[in-house]
């Protein structure tokens, strides 16, 4: 068996039928058709059960389709390292963030990018179980991400912690300092930044509040950071934010305070596959931090 055989099986097994397979690879159905024969004779298996409709992964199947996508994978990496190494980083860096962290990783993609002209990027912003998965499909290399990662696939280096503030409309009267508790603002109506799934920060901002127990005055649950800035500098309401977040935006018709005396802290860190492939813009980047 050799790695064109290896190609035109997982093609197959992608597609589903030899047909869509055949023109897939621009070859005629009766040759790709005895390359599958050849296989599963020399393998001494059946891959695919076979039907009028389709073809369905056998066991067999389904464990040197898993093998046979790592080999390729490994093999196109192995390519790619050998011609980087008399090369500057260049290319498409494929990186990507959750919300709270947007700020960390597009800071260090300015970065890399004065030092490597010749590189392009593509920048994902989505939430941690996304990202993994965006990982493990090597659709991106490396994302930052502040919630817990248990994944044995996964390698992380934590960064430095990003301490959560308060923020509140200019307009809004404040008699307190430039620091305060938690237990000073649960009559404040909040606007607290939710993401589709899970609760990310948002529970790390409630469950805060109960530790102490107390009970937050959320007004308003928003997806959308420009959307929640926007109708905080409006006077609807007020929010708690990790503070990088506000490097990405105008501070006009905010004002920003300091929480203190609590653990309300986010932990970013950096994740890419263990025991994996980096491309040489990729190791540049993880570098940066």
């Amino acid at each position: 068996m050799d790695i064109r055989q290896l190609k035109y099986f997982v093609t197959i097994a992608e597609e589903g039928k030899i047909t869509t397979a055949a023109k897939k690879l621009n070859i005629a159905q009766p040759p790709l058709s005895r390359q599958l024969k050849q296989m599963e004779e020399e393998l001494g298996v059946i891959l695919f059960d076979r039907d009028n409709k389709s073809l369905n992964l056998t066991l067999e199947g389904e464990r040197l389709l898993l093998r046979a996508k790592e080999l390729l994978n490994k093999l196109d990496e192995t390519m790619v390292e050998v011609q980087e190494l008399r090369k500057d980083a260049s290319g498409i860096l494929s990186v990507g963030s959750n919300l709270y962290c947007a700020s960390l990783i597009l800071s260090k993609v300015v970065d890399i990018r004065e030092k490597n002209p010749g590189l392009t990027f593509k920048v994902w912003e989505g939430e941690t179980i996304h990202l993994i998965k965006m990982l493990s499909k090597r659709q991106i290399e490396i994302a930052i991400t502040n919630s817990p990662i248990t994944e044995k696939s996964i390698s992380q280096m934590t960064l430095k912690s990003d301490p959560y503030v308060l923020v509140l409309p200019e307009k809004w009267m404040w008699n307190g300092s430039e620091q305060c508790r938690l237990e000073e603002i649960i009559d404040l109506p909040l606007i607290l930044l939710r993401p589709n799934y899970g609760l990310g920060a948002y529970g790390q901002i409630v469950n805060e509040f109960q530790r102490l127990d107390l009970e937050p005055n959320i007004l308003c649950e928003c997806q959308d950071l420009i959307m929640l800035l926007g109708l905080v500098s409006s006077g609807f309401g007020a929010t708690i934010l990790p503070l990088s977040l506000l490097s990405l935006h105008s501070l006009g018709g905010l004002r920003v305070i300091q929480l203190k005396d609590q653990t309300l802290i986010s932990e970013p860190k950096v994740i890419w596959r263990k025991n994996s492939y980096l491309s040489k813009a990729a190791k540049e980047f993880l570098n940066l931090f």
